[in-house]
């Protein structure tokens, strides 16, 4: 049975990150091309000529060049992205760089090259994570309060222990 087009709608999340590797560069675009290839409706695309996407206005259909297409798609990405200085962590409930609480983390070694650092957002106390190399353990103790995570993951460990019932099926 069919969903009705209002829960399709609504289950489409919308992207906010386009694939600028799809653009070829020489080549001119209409508007429907652009909708088409980037998966937006063509009324997005007419916005971004509002917002300064520039474009052959001469005739009917307008001309978009790739190449200009994929600068102002890039810029736009860019202008969204939010830095970090090496002692925020970037906290999706406020969706902004934060401080951690009273500066302590907690450290997770998962690869030999990676760890994951966790702490607590110093505004909303959301919890807040960023990877980091494990080479600059020493920077990270010099900067943080440091607490190391004890513990194996599941198999990891010599003898896993299974909490299901599905060993007294028989």
């Amino acid at each position: 049975m069919p969903r009705r087009l209002a829960d399709q709608v609504r289950s489409v999340r919308r992207k906010r990150r386009y694939n600028v590797r799809l653009i070829k560069a020489t080549w001119p675009y209409s508007v429907h091309e652009i909708a088409e290839l980037l998966g937006v409706h063509k009324n997005a695309v007419l916005r971004w000529l509002r917002e300064g996407l520039s474009a052959n206005r001469d005739r009917r259909p307008f001309l978009i060049r790739g190449d200009e297409l994929a600068r102002f798609l890039r810029a736009r990405q860019a202008d969204k992205r939010q830095k970090c200085t090496v002692t925020q962590f970037y906290c999706f409930k406020c969706r902004a760089p934060r401080e951690v609480y009273l500066s302590i983390v907690d450290v997770v070694i998962e690869t030999p090259s990676r760890l994951r650092l966790k702490a607590l957002c110093s505004v909303c106390s959301t919890l807040v994570n960023k990877v980091q190399r494990v080479r600059d353990l020493e920077k990270i103790r010099s900067q943080f309060n440091v607490q190391e995570l004890e513990g194996e993951h599941l198999l990891g460990s010599a003898h896993p222990s299974l909490n299901s019932d599905s060993g007294n099926l028989r």
